[in-house]
């Protein structure tokens, strides 16, 4: 029973077996029968009839040579590589007969791959093959257009010949190029040679393309030159010649100058349209341009700078007559605070300095003047020098205002310490009544050393502010350690006073807890000897504090809050 399934499934294995096998052979032979009619396909692209007609075709020089070339491509094609597709087939077709289809696929893969490239190679070859057909056709086509465009240059540039200036014969010498050129071209068609032909065709084209384009754009440069550039030189020159002629100088001649390059230019540019070198032409024009420009702008700054030297010449004028009387009315301002006061700015020194900068000023200024009214500064250059004495002048009128300010500042401030100083005697007055009101029983040593030291240098400070000639350094000196002094004696009677009236407070809050704790009496008699006997109030709060702080925390800044509250309040 187990023999007979076993045989009966290797019948139906060999059975799918053969089915499959037969299946893509089937699939195979119409893959290889596909290529086929891909490659009949091509064969009608096979430019047998072309190759004909050319070989009966009379051909020379480069012609010859290109129809060469196109057989020899066509020969390769037909013996080579199209046979190459012939049996890769053949191949292919032979190993899906004997199953060996690993192979037949490589084949097939080869064959499609060069039926394609035969079919590209046909395809340019067809397309080179019918351009050298139709060469002679398309070459006289083309002559004929350019003979054409060539007569009505010629006829233009006989009836404008104007126009163009000295390009005149470097035109004709062009249509004489071209003459000769249709006479080759002529001589190369009746050879047969037609590639060579068409090269001078295209060389030809551009020749007139040139042409047209030089014959539209030399005239429209001269145009530029002859009714713009033209004019503004003339402008410029009588200009020039104008303003010379009001008294105008200019710095080392340079329009002059400016004038003789222009002319260079002008020259530069007709040649350059006489070779026809168009390009050159407009870099030049364009370089000519900006120089004319730039020598407006030379005319039109000593025209301003005219305005100006006259509007400064007249300011100038008036300054120095301010400044001289300010300066006068400083010196006697200074001999006469000298007198009351040591001065400590070089204020004599910064006004001599100041009157000799004005004399420099002014004789450079006359010499100005001077030129000017002989014709031998340039406006422009005037113009930089008086701007920068007018700068020298507000130099030296800030200077001036400074050391004016500094001798008021003298007075001002005397009567500013003054009264600080009484300001800082009421002070003084002050703590002490506040100090006697809290019925001390006496003062540190330390306070009292400091409250003598700071009213003897405020009787110093007194002393100086009251001499015949204040020395104003050192009344600020003194004036400056006196403002600390007493700053810092304010805040130290005030923290004085409070660590006194707090010792006491917090004392009396500290008895309250006599009976629970037997060690605070001692700590509160102890405080009391340091207060009334020593009168050290810092170590007194100390004491009495720390005890409170370990038996009731916190009622230290309770008791010191109501004392400010009480103390601010009153």
């Amino acid at each position: 029973m187990t023999l007979r399934i076993v045989v009966i499934v290797l019948v139906l294995l060999i059975v799918a077996l053969y089915i499959a096998t037969y299946i893509i052979r089937k699939k195979y032979y119409r893959t290889i029968d596909e290529l086929d009619a891909k490659k009949a396909k091509i064969m009608k692209e096979f430019p047998i009839e072309k190759i004909q007609s050319i070989n009966h075709k009379s051909m020379t020089g480069q012609s010859q040579e290109t129809a060469e070339e196109l057989k020899a491509k066509w020969d390769r094609i037909e013996t080579k590589e199209f046979p190459m597709v012939e049996s890769l087939l053949f191949e292919a077709e032979q190993a899906t007969d004997r199953y060996r289809f690993k192979k037949s696929r490589t084949e097939q893969e080869a064959a499609e791959g060069k039926i394609r490239e035969v079919g590209d190679a046909l395809k340019t070859l067809n397309l080179s093959l019918d351009e050298l057909m139709k060469r002679e056709e398309d070459n006289l086509k083309k002559i004929e257009n350019i003979k054409k465009r060539y007569h009505t240059i010629r006829k233009e540039l006989l009836a404008k010949s104007f126009s163009f200036g000295r390009a005149v014969d470097a035109l004709e010498e062009n249509l004489g190029t071209m003459e000769h050129d249709f006479s080759v071209f002529s001589n190369l068609t009746a050879e047969g040679d037609h590639e060579e032909a068409n090269q001078l065709l295209r060389q030809l084209e551009e020749t007139i393309d040139n042409m047209e384009t030089l014959m539209e754009e030399i005239p429209e440069l001269l145009t530029v030159i002859d009714d713009e550039i033209s004019e503004q030189v003339q402008e410029l020159e009588g200009g020039y010649q104008s303003l010379k002629d009001e008294g105008y100088v200019f710095p080392d001649d340079s329009i002059k100058e400016d004038l003789a390059q222009v002319y260079v230019k002008l020259e530069s540019i007709s040649t350059h349209i006489g070779a026809l070198e168009v390009s050159h032409a407009r870099s030049e024009i364009s370089s000519l341009e900006e120089k004319i420009d730039q020598t407006y702008d030379k005319l039109e700054l000593e025209i301003e700078s005219r305005e100006e030297v006259k509007e400064l010449t007249d300011q100038i004028r008036k300054i120095f007559h301010y400044l001289k009387e300010q300066n006068r009315k400083l010196f006697i301002e200074i001999d006469r605070l000298s007198q009351s006061y040591v001065l400590n700015h070089e204020e004599a020194e910064k006004s001599d300095q100041s009157q000799r900068m004005i004399e420099t000023e002014e004789s450079k200024y006359m010499k100005i003047a001077e030129l000017l009214a002989e014709d031998r500064l340039p406006f422009s250059e005037a113009s930089q020098q008086l701007n920068h004495i007018f700068d020298q002048l507000e130099t030296v009128n800030d200077q001036i205002q400074a050391v004016s300010q500094n001798l008021k500042d003298y007075r001002n401030s005397e009567l500013e310490i003054k009264a600080d100083l009484e300001e800082m005697e009421n002070a003084m007055r002050e703590m002490k009544r506040y100090v006697e009101s809290k019925h001390l029983p006496g003062l540190p040593g330390s306070y009292l050393d400091f409250f003598f030291y700071t009213t003897d240098h405020i009787e110093q400070l007194s002393q100086s502010i009251a001499a015949p000639k204040l020395d104003m350094k050192e009344v600020f000196r003194l004036h400056e350690m006196c403002e600390d002094d007493v700053e810092q004696l304010a805040k130290d009677t005030d923290e004085l006073v409070d660590q006194a009236v707090l010792s006491e407070l917090v004392s009396q809050r500290l008895y309250r807890h006599k009976t629970e704790h037997s060690e605070v009496l001692e700590t509160i008699k102890y405080s009391r000897n340091l207060f009334s006997e020593e009168y050290d109030y810092e170590t007194s709060l100390k004491m009495v504090r720390e005890k409170l702080e370990a038996i009731e925390p916190g009622a230290f800044q309770e008791v010191k809050d109501q004392y400010l509250k009480e103390k601010n309040f009153n």
